[in-house]
């Protein structure tokens, strides 16, 4: 329960998240794709795919940590 729980935070995170970070944490994790084959299907420069997988984790990791150490309350 726990678990589909998490996932759905995630999902749920994921989807607020401007589209360049949604867009290739979808292709490097979901898709499982290599930073090269991210940057030709999203033709952007492979310093572009580096840069944005960084900030986009950090943006998510940010936005998930307060809901993990219980500082927010989800509201669905």
């Amino acid at each position: 329960m726990l678990r589909d729980e998490r996932e759905r935070l995630l999902w749920k995170t994921l989807q607020e998240l401007p589209d360049k970070y949604r867009l290739v944490l979808t292709c490097r994790y979901l898709l499982e794709l290599s930073e090269a084959e991210t940057a030709q299907v999203l033709g952007w420069r492979h310093g572009s795919v580096k840069s944005r997988t960084s900030r986009a984790l950090a943006k998510l990791r940010a936005l998930l940590i307060p809901v993990e150490t219980g500082e927010v309350t989800i509201h669905t």
